[in-house]
């Protein structure tokens, strides 16, 4: 309640060193100097907030609707939970900046610096990002203007709380047949096993991912990166991997049968006993490609690569030495 009282106090803002600002809805901020400051939980909807300095500000939980906050510096600030809507933030410096839970949808975020930026669970549906700049940016849970979550770079923890008897969720993707997790985020998680029949992994990241035995028949993972995934007789049948990633991937065994590799990249996978009949490979990479007893598209079997083993040498067997054995010579009678 304190906090909330301090919406209506006199908080001054020196601009110059000349005159000073009310930070209130609607008015003109403009160049303010707020450094630091702390001014969380405040209504200030359609302020004027343009060129001002707001370095490591807080302003956590503040409602900033349609609020004008062009080439604002806010580095290292804190704006977890503040709502962004329709504001306009063109060119604004948010690097570094804690942007856990914020909602910028409907935005004009033309220019922005996300550099480095905390976009947990972020909102931009709707936004304006035309020339925005990402670099090192964490995404997790941010739903992007098209609609679709991003997942890049969500640690791979279950959720937690989860009983054992729940199903597994990863990074919010829930591991359980015609899942919807697109751009997940599941590096080196361990889904031996899993049953991802008909998920929709669209973009996914499973780089060096554990698919041992898994179920991801008919699954949508266009795009997905599977850099050295272990699909070790995975189900990947009529599986989309169109333009997928699967560089050093271990499909050893794997049921690929009528599945989607048009454009799929597979430098040096092992394809070693998996099954590719009906599969599309066309435009499909498959530069340094294991296949030994691998059946192609066109039911032929594959064993280009198979190592064949040199057949053991001859042991020689030592033939024990037989000297001749003379016999004794026959002891002369003796004369009497």
């Amino acid at each position: 309640m304190k906090k909330l009282l301090l919406g209506s106090a006199v908080l001054l803002a020196m601009i110059n060193s000349s005159w000073a600002c009310t930070l209130k809805p609607n008015t003109n901020c403009y160049q303010a100097s707020l450094s630091g400051q702390k001014i969380e939980q405040l209504d200030l909807h359609g302020i004027l907030l343009g060129g001002a300095d707001l370095t490591k500000a807080n302003l956590s939980k503040s409602n900033l609707t349609r609020a004008n906050l062009n080439e604002a510096r806010l580095n290292g600030a804190n704006l977890s939970g503040t709502d962004l809507s329709y504001a306009t933030m063109f060119f604004a410096n948010l690097t570094g900046a804690n942007l856990t839970g914020t909602n910028f949808s409907n935005a004009g975020l033309k220019g922005v610096n996300f550099s480095e930026a905390n976009l947990t669970d972020a909102n931009f549906t709707g936004a304006k990002l035309e020339e925005a700049t990402f670099s090192k940016a964490t995404f997790c849970r941010t739903l992007m203007p098209t609609g679709m979550t991003n997942n890049a770079n969500c640690p791979a923890e279950k959720a937690a709380g989860a009983a054992a008897t729940d199903a597994l969720s990863i990074n919010g993707c829930v591991i359980a047949p015609r899942s919807v997790c697109l751009n997940a985020s599941l590096v080196e998680a361990n889904l031996g096993s899993a049953n991802l029949a008909g998920a929709q992994l669209y973009m996914a990241n499973l780089a060096q991912a554990n698919l041992f035995k898994a179920n991801l028949g008919r699954a949508n993972l266009t795009e997905a990166n599977l850099a050295r995934a272990n699909l070790t007789r995975a189900n990947l049948s009529q599986v989309n991997l169109t333009d997928a990633n699967l560089n050093k991937a271990i499909l050893r065994g794997a049921q690929l049968v009528r599945a989607n590799l048009n454009g799929a990249v597979m430098l040096n996978a092992d394809l070693t006993d998996a099954d590719l009949s009906g599969a599309n490979i066309a435009e499909a990479t498959l530069t340094g490609a294991i296949f030994c007893n691998t059946l192609m598209p066109d039911s032929r079997v594959n064993n280009s690569s198979c190592v064949l083993e040199k057949p053991a040498a001859p042991v020689e067997v030592a033939t024990p030495a037989v000297q001749d054995a003379k016999e004794p010579a026959k002891a002369k009678p003796r004369r009497r």
